[in-house]
């Protein structure tokens, strides 16, 4: 009799969930679609109007409660653990969805190096260049250490550069390889990693294979919520490693923090030696 009066709440919460999500959809996700575009412009009005007038402190708050409030309008909450960095470093994460660079300045202004196709996206490629995206080829050679260049202007800037060494996005139930290359920047700049492992509670905000952009986010807003983890695992401070210590070490703890295996790292091409050679 007891287990049957226990289980008569929960099988009400149950009954309800899929008028909530309904309420969500129809009714809800409108109003959030509105919000999110109306920060869109006027993100990208802040960009082009008064970034150039504000200082890096100040860019750098801006942006950080810009994020926040994207996240929140689009329905995401966000989690964090453990302790963002309080200096420049070199933050590196696993990648599951476009939200992620948001998740992280919500927590720490930071840079991003990204892929140079997304600087071909309609809006959000112009609203990530004005931000300060430092976008890479890496088919070119020459691109890392171009970015390491770039890392260190930052760094002197007292900002954080950020970057997801899988280079595509998972469906969050494996880490795929880190690529050891990028981390040139860290060790061309004696910068210290920042780990970071990101996870989300529902699978509406996964974002893999041929999955539309704009497909995408209007699917994360017909949730009711979905709570997003950022958990800033111990640093890895620099001490002269190669590289390849470093991605095997920032993959370690980002595997352990997300209790996923850590999968090998691949050796380095020849293309990858000459890379950093340059």
């Amino acid at each position: 009799m007891h287990d049957i009066a226990a289980s008569a709440p929960q099988s009400g919460k149950i009954r309800h969930m899929p008028f909530i999500r309904y309420f969500t959809a129809c009714c809800i996700r409108p109003f959030r679609a509105l919000g999110f575009a109306a920060l869109i412009i006027g993100g990208l009005i802040t960009l082009a109007l008064l970034f150039p007038l504000l200082n890096h402190k100040r860019r750098g708050i801006i942006a950080k409660h810009w994020s926040a409030l994207i996240l929140r309008t689009i329905g995401i909450r966000l989690r964090v653990t453990g302790s963002p960095p309080t200096a420049a470093a070199l933050m590196v994460a696993n990648h599951v969805s476009w939200a992620d660079p948001f998740l992280l300045i919500a927590c720490y202004p930071v840079h991003f190096v990204a892929k140079a196709e997304i600087r071909s996206w309609p809006i959000f490629g112009w609203l990530a260049a004005l931000a300060g995206t430092i976008f890479i080829q890496r088919e070119r050679q020459r691109d890392l250490s171009n970015v390491a260049q770039i890392f260190v202007s930052h760094l002197n800037d007292g900002s954080a550069v950020g970057m997801f060494p899988e280079s595509t996005t998972s469906d969050g139930t494996r880490l795929l390889p880190f690529k050891a290359g990028l981390f040139q920047v860290a060790v061309s700049a004696a910068a210290d990693c920042y780990p970071v492992a990101l996870s989300y509670d529902h699978r509406a905000a996964i974002w893999i294979d041929d999955m539309g952009f704009l497909s995408s986010i209007w699917q994360v807003m017909a949730q009711p919520r979905i709570t997003a983890s950022v958990h800033f695992c111990p640093t890895i401070p620099y001490r002269g490693q190669h590289r390849r210590d470093l991605a095997v070490a920032s993959e370690a703890a980002i595997a352990s923090a997300l209790c996923l295996p850590a999968p090998r790292i691949p050796p380095e091409t020849p293309a990858d030696l000459q890379a950093a050679k340059q």
